[in-house]
């Protein structure tokens, strides 16, 4: 694991720590907390850099953490806060991690780092699933804007399993593609809107995920994922693919409100 990624889990789990303490002091311990901590571990099948075809090993932690349907982090999708609630739509912060892939560079390429993303989101709930809308400015690393569109369904199948499915649109602006793809770091502009040009990094993609109750508060999870490199073809000896394909499985154990028995 790299250094960024246990510094991340260490913050996210003192994140958990806190959200605990805070529910369990709310409630005094003396009923079922309305907060859940989710810790695990998590193997994966990733490539080796964006538009690498060589694929690599890695393992990470599973930490998650919930306070009702208010406040979440985790280290996948981040810190988001539901400030504003209107009918099925809701509006709030959110602070996300970019981990940057950078295994087997071409000689001479720029490592780019991880980044921290500070944004906003909006959400509406459908009869079939959740549209989201997200817009991130990352505060260091590649220093550019970011944005995802997407729809999440899912539900649980049987008293054990529960699956769920993404399709997603992803961009970053040309701050991010030129610095991954351009082989160095680029000269910084003074740029504080998101602006859209013929070089920015998009992408589409779809994931499903499942996960296998073991008991009230193990579970089993996995996900498999696969995202297509669209738009401009820039000229980089990195892209030698456009397909990004990751799949993972791992062991997660629930801190807080446990589920239900199995049968209830």
């Amino acid at each position: 694991m790299s250094g960024s990624s246990r510094g991340l889990a260490f913050g996210a789990l003192l994140l958990a720590s806190a959200l605990a303490t805070m529910a369990n002091a709310e409630t005094g311990g003396a009923t079922e907390p309305d907060w859940t901590v989710d810790v695990g571990v998590f193997t994966r099948v990733r490539p080796d850099h964006l538009g690498s075809d060589r694929y690599t090993f890695d393992l990470l932690p599973i930490v998650s953490a919930g306070w009702g349907d208010r406040l979440t982090a985790s280290l996948d999708d981040g810190l988001k806060l539901t400030a504003l609630t209107r009918g099925a739509w809701s509006f709030g912060p959110v602070v996300e991690y970019r981990q940057s892939y950078n295994d087997r560079l071409t000689r001479g390429a720029y490592r780019m780092p991880d980044a921290i993303e500070v944004g906003g989101f909006a959400k509406t709930r459908t009869a079939l699933g959740d549209v989201e809308l997200r817009l991130r400015k990352a505060t260091d690393g590649y220093d550019g804007w970011s944005g995802d569109l997407s729809f999440d369904t899912g539900g649980q199948i049987t008293p054990r399993w529960t699956v769920g499915g993404e399709a997603r649109l992803s961009w970053a602006d040309d701050d991010f593609s030129r610095e991954y793809f351009g082989l160095r770091r680029r000269q910084r502009e003074t740029l504080n809107l998101p602006t859209f040009g013929k070089n920015d990094f998009v992408s589409l993609g779809l994931e499903l995920d499942a996960q296998r109750r073991l008991g009230q508060r193990t579970a089993f999870v996995a996900t498999l994922s696969g995202d297509r490199i669209v738009g401009e073809a820039w000229e980089s000896p990195l892209l030698r693919t456009r397909d990004v394909l990751t799949a993972g499985v791992g062991v997660t154990y629930r801190f807080g409100r446990a589920e239900p028995a199995l049968g209830d």
